[in-house]
């Protein structure tokens, strides 16, 4: 079966977006079918592969998350007009009333297979209205990635869903390999690395700037020698001044020279190695990106202790054992934990290693790309 992607993104490196790892470690396993995925005409292009083509668009460079109008056009025509025999096409975008609309109809003009996948019900319910949200989902199926998305969208009359998790390579995340080089002060070498692994908008919206910086403080108390690392893409101008801000709120607390701001990292599996634990805080759903954070996934994999808020589906983890979800969620409650995991070396080395053996079992994409394929045969 031939199936065309659709994203957001155009489907090119950096390996630093969640779905673009899905979508691509999906098509590299399930070799059974024929995938078609739209790239950007600029930059760096993958490796050709027997069942993959990149369709090279001048329209979108890579890192942007949103369509350009031109790129929507480019898209829909080589969804409608190509010469290609295209089967099926999997949508892995939030589905929002004109887009769903449009395709509802086109796909029923065209007798072409379709799936959507929804990679956070957070994300859908803040760019719909409730009453809209109905109306958003017209596939053959609909994949989800938590149980409690599956629930959701039950209760809202959607029957043809799917659970399946997100998966991640376990072979990049878990190898040792080669450890890439930072910049110099990037960590602490006789002290306690801690890594914040996100995007300051949802860090903001979803816990607050300064329960992070609170919850630093009370750990540096305790570890004066302790370093935060923020790894937090920036893709805008609205991104870096979110960040300078950010810095604003440490250098009021006194606790700059704590703190390492990396931005955009490629090389993740060397960062992990770098740090003692992760923290993914938040006291609020995490609307704009995946419902169930990668980062969580690929820390955990790595042995480290990771640190999560007591929000939906981050609930599905703890009780796979994976990780630690901060019941509370105040910034005392995020640094008591830190600072136990940091004193308490067997606990945080147990910790560890049931949080990876849960990403082995629930989490691989060996076993998430088989569960896409009995999808993709059931068409």
């Amino acid at each position: 079966m031939n199936i065309f992607t659709v994203t957001m993104a155009p489907i090119n490196p950096p390996y630093d977006d969640g779905i673009k790892n899905i979508v691509l470690n999906v098509a590299r396993r399930v070799r059974k079918h024929h995938f078609f995925m739209v790239s950007s005409a600029y930059g760096e292009s993958f490796p050709r592969e027997g069942n993959i083509t990149y369709i090279r668009s001048m329209f979108q460079r890579t890192g942007r998350q949103r369509m350009s109008l031109l790129q929507k056009l480019y898209v829909f025509s080589n969804i409608v007009l190509s010469p290609r025999k295209i089967d099926a096409i999997q949508f892995f975008v939030t589905p929002q009333p004109y887009f769903s609309g449009t395709f509802r109809k086109v796909l029923a003009a065209n007798g072409k297979r379709s799936i959507q996948v929804l990679s956070s019900v957070h994300t859908m319910r803040e760019k719909n209205k409730e009453d809209e949200i109905p109306g958003l989902f017209f596939a053959d199926r609909v994949v989800v990635y938590s149980e409690y998305a599956q629930k959701t969208l039950e209760g809202y009359g959607v029957k043809n869903t799917v659970r399946i998790y997100p998966g991640i390579d376990v072979e990049r995340f878990s190898g040792v390999g080669t450890e890439k080089s930072f910049p110099r002060g990037t960590f602490s070498e006789d002290g306690v690395n801690i890594l914040y692994a996100g995007d300051y908008k949802v860090l903001r919206k979803s816990f607050s700037f300064e329960g992070l910086c609170v919850t630093a403080k009370r750990v540096i108390e305790r570890f004066p020698r302790a370093r935060f690392i923020m790894a937090c893409r920036l893709r805008s101008g609205e991104d870096e001044a979110l960040k300078k801000e950010f810095i604003g709120m440490t250098r009021g607390l006194g606790i700059t020279d704590n703190f390492s701001f990396l931005d955009t990292v490629e090389d993740m599996p060397s960062l992990f190695r770098k740090c003692d634990l992760g923290v993914m805080p938040a006291v609020k759903p995490m609307a704009g990106v995946l419902e169930i954070p990668m980062v969580i996934l690929e820390m955990a994999l790595s042995g480290r202790p990771v640190l999560y808020g007591d929000v939906p589906p981050l609930d599905e983890l703890s009780d796979k054992a994976l990780g630690v979800m901060v019941r509370g969620g105040g910034p005392e409650d995020y640094a008591e934990k830190i600072v136990e995991l940091l004193e308490d070396k067997k606990k945080a080395a147990s910790v560890g290693a049931s949080s990876r053996d849960a990403v082995m079992k629930f989490f691989n994409m060996d076993v998430v790309a088989a569960e896409y394929e009995r999808l993709y045969d059931g068409l």
